[in-house]
């Protein structure tokens, strides 16, 4: 059986392009995943817009159903409004 810090997940954005700036785990299997703004728009010096993301996570179980809420992915309208999914 495992104890909880060993089936916490790893995340980790220190890449190029990696946006992935806090990750506060909220309950075992759920995570809270804030970004960094996107560098290169004039909103980025006012909280700035965040439209996509790119980071890695490591320590996952196979057959262990995880949640990942990506609070602050700014953008009125997504394709994840009508069934997109993230490769993984």
């Amino acid at each position: 059986l495992l104890t909880m810090s060993e089936r916490t997940l790893l995340f980790d954005s220190r890449f190029e392009g990696g946006n992935l700036a806090k990750v506060v785990q909220v309950h075992e299997l759920e995570y809270d995943l804030y970004l960094m703004p996107d560098i290169n728009s004039k909103a980025a010096q006012s909280g700035g817009n965040t439209q996509w993301y790119y980071f890695a996570v490591s320590n996952m179980e196979p057959g262990v159903e995880y949640k990942m809420n990506i609070v602050n992915l700014v953008k009125p309208d997504s394709l994840y409004n009508v069934g997109m999914r993230p490769a993984l």
